[in-house]
């Protein structure tokens, strides 16, 4: 009975030595494509910034732009001086203008004409009648006409009564100003019986 025993034993003990032979001849001729993929691992730790680059050197200032009013044209106020015709009811003056051509005067230049009067801050627009209901003020530029040249200035009674000094004397305060306008910076958007809107888009002085 002990010898079967230890028969038993020997051959359970070559059984599991054969076993292991096995398993370890599997394990090693396994490669690395037959195992499932592992899942990803935690991001590794970042390496630190690098020190940012020196700022390149600064370029050069352009050159200034023009004023808005560049090529515009204005007169400082005029002292009316009845130069054509001094009539009681109708008085009429020449302005020359020397800054453009008379041809480019009629054909390529806006003309507006203002005029101050004694005894207001007001400044009217031309034509019109200025302060007064019984008078207008009108003008024409560019005729071909000779001594008509330029801008003519023309005053004159609506009713059968003469003119007041009031109306046309430089001593009452009486002053007229021209402002050309080339094609080059006339503007649709402003409105050129506004005194005050011209003066500030184009920057004219007092």
């Amino acid at each position: 009975m002990l010898i079967q025993n230890t028969g038993s034993m020997k051959n359970f003990i070559e059984i599991s030595k054969l076993l292991a032979l096995v398993v370890l001849v599997a394990i090693t001729g396994c490669s690395a494509e037959d195992g499932a993929i592992g899942p990803q691992g935690p991001q590794g730790i970042q390496g630190e910034q690098g020190t940012p680059g020196t700022d390149g050197q600064d370029g050069e200032d352009g050159e200034d732009g023009e004023d808005g009013n560049a090529s515009v044209i204005f007169s400082d106020w005029i002292d009316p001086d009845w130069n054509i015709r001094d009539d009681a009811r109708v008085k009429e003056m020449r302005i020359p203008i020397s800054e453009v051509s008379n041809a480019e005067l009629r054909d390529k230049t806006l003309v507006y004409m203002y005029l101050r009067q004694w005894g207001t801050p007001s400044i009217y627009p031309m034509p019109g009648r200025g302060r007064w209901s019984n008078i207008l003020y009108e003008f024409t530029f560019g005729a071909t006409a000779p001594g008509a040249d330029g801008i003519l200035v023309r005053l004159s009674a609506t009713v059968p009564e003469d003119l007041i000094d009031l109306q046309y004397a430089a001593s009452r305060g009486n002053r007229f100003r021209y402002v050309l306008i080339p094609e080059s910076s006339q503007s649709g958007k402003l409105d050129y019986t506004d005194y005050d809107a011209v003066k500030t888009f184009y920057n004219l002085p007092d």
